[in-house]
């Protein structure tokens, strides 16, 4: 960030932003870690020696005896990309200061308030007394609010001492996007040794993590990566080394599992390699060399102080899914041949919990027991949208034997309570529920000190507490009511509040050394992935998936079920196959959710959750965590799954459909928005700039507008309004929103009139278009999502001319007509014809489209088909669509073909010469592969140089075939 500016509105802010002029002296960036770490390599940072960031390492034995000993040595390399957070709220702070008490005061999304009250009063050379961080629930975080929230904490501070005036600084997602940190793209090497029996003699680990511009938290991260990345298993020969590097790409930190789904999806993929290899199944190498209890880990930690449940995780995953018997089904049905391949994976892991060895891990609580038996409680663990609020709650009722309706959650100041870290390393339930706990038993211990005598008990060992009553478990029959007890305990004058402190277990690391006790407890989990996957599209659906998870005790039964099916989306689904985060040349390009697709709840698959609950002292009521370990094995578990139905091994995520259909990713060079940019100004953000919108009362008056103003029509407004961000001088709309004219569908003449503003919500519920054109609802449902369908007008999706619309190729192969009016007349154009290229359209100044006229199909039909790829299961963009019409003569000959691509030539269009192929001759599979060569030759000469032709070439000749195989088989079935 080189300025900021401040002003009364974001408009005026943007326009003085615009204004500052900065001149540059242009280098070649350095975007990969190898270039940087090579010999006189420029230095992303001048004042250091290097573009190392650092460099930790774990060791344990001897790796060269242990590689002597190994009979069977295999080598692997795994690569993982950048992954955007993709919380809903972008980040927000408000800073003000105090009148009353001149004190700096702070709110917003806010992950570690503690940590910004210290960074704010460091920058403005203030005391922490004078900075106050008021903490709000936040909109998602997954650790994208850990660190990119003190910078803009403290230009909104700084403004705020400046002019003395309250300061917001809300990104937009632009500008989120371009400037928050993501997850390390890693690149990692494994060597392992094994014996005869196939059990691992050694393992090497080399990773390189990019950690982009800034250090950020890479010095933590990588070393979690070093003590968890050779797995839950019994190795006596260990070494890890993982070095941190300067570039110039997006800066790299905090991201939910830290350092661990990186290497989970490597070592867990070489597990199945390796078992593949040596003729085991992926259970049974992992059974021969898993974690048990008393083994010592990979770093050195022997593990006798909790259950060491990493074999029950896997056997009680294996059940529910029914591991063996699917993998063998699937066997035997990828061996029969078909486009669709079924597979079914796993991935096994531990996690150390909380922070371990990378810093101070302590935590803190506040409690207040009310006259009334109520309770007010606080932590200094903040609630992210996990559900903390109700867990703690839920451990404080638990406490003291009451209904959970008698607590209540206030989310604390910093003035109010003492750090007590940040809520991050899933350690909300587990540290702050330790520190409510000590609140709690501070105050049960003064209880019983007025109550115990009454009781006939010894002290508080004696008492129970349960269901609103306090009894001797000794003398069950003489209870006294929680309301009784807190009475008598006012009585004598006893402080019913506290203050909650707790310090983890003491650990041990030996940083030189490279060993020791990493964490104080660990969680053990087993994922199972069961897919099906269309080689012809690389579509992956994720069927099933079992989730076995060990969090000690489930304190919140709904919560745990929730963070299971969140991380399952967001690891399996988003970090596996969705969330490819693009950049050129240290450029963010995928600066938006049109670009970066994050899952859906439609892409959420059936997943059948498994609790085991081994009970831990180390936490609160026995519970341990949940949150990182879930989203830490979907990837690994997914890769396995796919890579056994193609039987061919992947080594990189995510899992696009084109890195699955060709082995390989492919990169866009430019958006298709940065094509349509206006480039003569530069914009600070993509924003709106001054509209200007006038709101005609009828059709006539909306043309009276558009003809003296240069102005351009609006109706739903989901494209205009895009576009107008683009743009950097005033945009005049005229508001045709309201005009019933053009939101009627009526019949004429045996022809069906579609009003231009009818939105696809009405449009794909009139009966009529469903009864007489079925390709163009089909088509309609999946576009965006309700509320856009709800919003948005097929005369708008038609005038915007995207190659991807979804509308246009059933209304082409349904002849569809469209009636353009001006002030000046009317005049009707064939859609085929309207539409001239991408985004561009035949429409003349002044003109708007009124009507869609879509004349009585050809009759008799004997088949529609509607074939569409998109990349998720909702909100899609086609990546390619087939549309067809077919009509078959008594004697079998294709009597009428009409064929309309999507997505695929500049414009969707009829494929003529592919019909003429076709259209009055018979059916079969020599005449359907003539017709693929006449295809072929027209996208090779069409988009053959382009980018995506490697992929939109093979899938759509597929994608072709597969609807003229079906429209074949279907003929033979109606012809017997």
């Amino acid at each position: 960030m080189i300025a900021v500016v401040a002003a009364e509105t974001y408009e005026a802010a943007c326009l003085a932003a615009e204004k500052i002029a900065i001149t540059y002296t242009p280098w070649q960036p350095i975007v990969s870690p190898e270039e940087a770490m090579k010999p006189g390599a420029r230095l992303i940072h001048s004042e250091l020696d290097s573009n190392i960031i650092n460099h930790h390492h774990t060791v344990k034995g001897d790796i060269d005896s242990g590689f002597a000993a190994s009979t069977h040595i295999f080598e692997r390399e795994y690569e993982v990309g950048f992954q955007e957070h993709g919380y809903i709220e972008p980040e927000s702070i408000t800073a003000w200061i105090d009148n009353n008490e001149q004190v700096m005061t702070l709110t917003g999304s806010i992950q570690n308030a503690h940590r910004i009250r210290g960074i704010v009063a460091k920058y403005l050379a203030l005391p922490q007394s004078r900075v106050n961080v008021k903490r709000s629930i936040l909109g998602g975080s997954f650790g994208g609010k850990d660190d990119i929230i003190d910078n803009i904490a403290c230009r909104a501070a700084l403004l705020a001492h400046l002019t003395s005036r309250p300061v917001k600084i809300s990104y937009n997602r632009e500008q989120s996007m371009r400037e928050s940190y993501k997850r390390h793209p890693y690149k990692m090497k494994y060597k392992i040794g094994l014996d005869d029996e196939a059990r691992i003699q050694a393992i090497k680990v080399d990773i390189i993590a990019d950690g982009g511009s800034y250090s950020g938290q890479t010095m933590f991260v990588t070393w979690r990566s070093s003590v968890q990345a050779a797995g839950p298993y019994n190795i006596p020969n260990v070494r890890v080394d993982v070095t941190g590097v300067y570039t110039n790409n997006n800066y790299t930190s905090a991201y939910r599992g830290y350092g661990a789904p990186q290497v989970i999806f490597a070592n867990e993929s070489l597990m199945d390699e390796v078992a593949e290899a040596m003729g085991l199944s992926p259970v049974e190498l992992r059974l021969r060399n898993i974690l048990r209890q008393g083994d010592t880990s990979m770093a050195g930690q022997v593990f006798d102080n909790h259950t060491v449940s990493a074999q029950e995780v896997l056997e009680k995953a294996m059940a529910k899914a029914e591991f063996v018997a699917r993998r063998e089904h699937y066997r035997k049905l990828n061996a029969e041949g078909g486009p669709v391949r079924y597979g079914i994976g796993l991935a096994l892991s531990h996690r150390g919990c909380s922070l371990g060895a990378e810093g101070l891990d302590a935590s803190s609580a506040l409690m207040q027991v009310n006259a009334d038996g109520s309770i007010n409680i606080s932590t200094s663990v903040s609630e992210n949208g996990q559900g903390l609020q109700t867990t703690m709650s839920l451990i404080t009722a638990e406490a003291f034997g009451i209904g959970l309706d008698r607590v209540m959650f206030s989310e604390p100041d910093t003035s109010m309570i003492a750090d007590g870290g940040s809520t991050v390393a899933s350690r909300g339930t587990l540290m702050g529920g330790q520190a409510i706990l000590s609140a709690a038993n501070k105050i049960k211990k003064r209880m019983a000190n007025a109550v115990s005598q009454r009781l006939g008990a010894a002290g508080i060992d004696d008492l129970v507490w349960q269901e609103g009553k306090v009894f001797n478990r000794h003398q069950p029959q003489t209870t006294l009511t929680f309301q009784e007890v807190v009475d008598l305990t006012r009585a004598t004058g006893a402080n019913l509040s506290s203050y909650g402190w707790h310090v983890a277990p003491a650990i041990h690391w030996d940083e030189e050394k490279g060993c020791g006790s990493p964490y104080f407890t660990w969680v053990y989990g087993c994922q199972i992935a069961d897919i099906a996957l269309d080689t012809r599209t690389g579509k992956i659906a994720i069927n099933h998936v079992v989730a076995a998870h060990d969090v000690g005790k489930v304190i919140n039964p709904v919560g745990f079920a929730g963070q299971v099916y969140g991380g399952v989306l967001q690891g399996m689904v988003g970090y596996g196959m969705l969330e490819d985060f693009n950049t050129e040349n240290g450029t963010v390009k995928s600066e938006n959710f049109d670009t970066y697709l994050l899952p859906t709840i439609q892409d959420m698959p059936n997943i059948d959750i498994i609790a085991v609950e081994n009970h831990d002292r180390a936490g609160p009521l026995g519970a341990k965590v949940i949150g990182e370990p879930v989203l830490e094995l979907g990837a690994a578990a997914l890769n396995n799954a796919v890579s056994f139905a193609l039987e061919k091994r992947n080594r990189q995520l995510p899992l696009t459909l084109e890195r699955v259909r060709l082995g390989y990713n492919l990169k866009k060079p430019e958006r298709q928005s940065e094509l349509m940019a206006e480039g003569a100004e530069h914009k600070q953000v993509l924003r709106l700039n001054t509209l200007r919108m006038a709101t005609p009362k009828n059709l006539d008056e909306a043309l009276q507008m558009l003809a003296r103003e240069n102005s351009q029509p609006i109706a739903g407004g989901t494209d205009v309004l895009v576009q107008a961000r683009l743009k950097t001088d005033e945009v005049g709309l005229v508001n045709i929103a309201g005009l019933q004219e053009l939101r009627q569908i009526e019949e004429l003449n045996d022809e069906l009139i579609i009003g231009s503003g009818v939105c696809f919500t009405d449009l794909v519920r009139h009966p009529q278009i469903k009864a007489r054109y079925p390709l163009l609802v089909t088509a309609c449902k999946t576009i965006g999502s309700l509320q856009l369908r709800n919003q948005a007008t097929v005369g708008g999706n038609i005038v915007n001319a995207a190659p991807c619309a979804d509308s246009v190729p059933p209304l082409i192969i349904y002849d569809a007509r469209l009636e353009l009016q001006s002030a000046s007349g009317a005049r009707q154009i064939a859609l085929s014809d309207f539409i001239v290229g991408g985004y561009r359209t035949a429409l003349k100044q002044g003109e708007i489209v009124t009507k869609v006229i879509l004349p009585a199909p050809p009759a008799p039909l004997s088949q529609q088909r509607y074939l569409q790829l998109g990349r998720r299961n909702a909100l899609n963009i086609t990546r390619q669509s087939l549309t067809g019409l077919f009509t078959f003569s008594a004697d079998g000959t294709l009597a009428l073909c009409r064929l309309v691509d999507g997505a695929l030539l500049s414009k969707p269009q009829r494929l003529t010469e592919v019909e003429a192929c076709l259209t009055g001759f018979v059916l079969d599979e020599k005449r359907i592969e003539d017709a693929v060569q006449a295809l072929n030759k027209i996208m090779h000469g069409a988009i053959g140089g382009r980018w995506s032709a490697p992929y939109k070439i093979p899938v759509f000749e597929d994608m072709f075939r597969q609807m003229m195989q079906e429209t074949l088989a279907e003929q033979k079935v109606a012809k017997k």
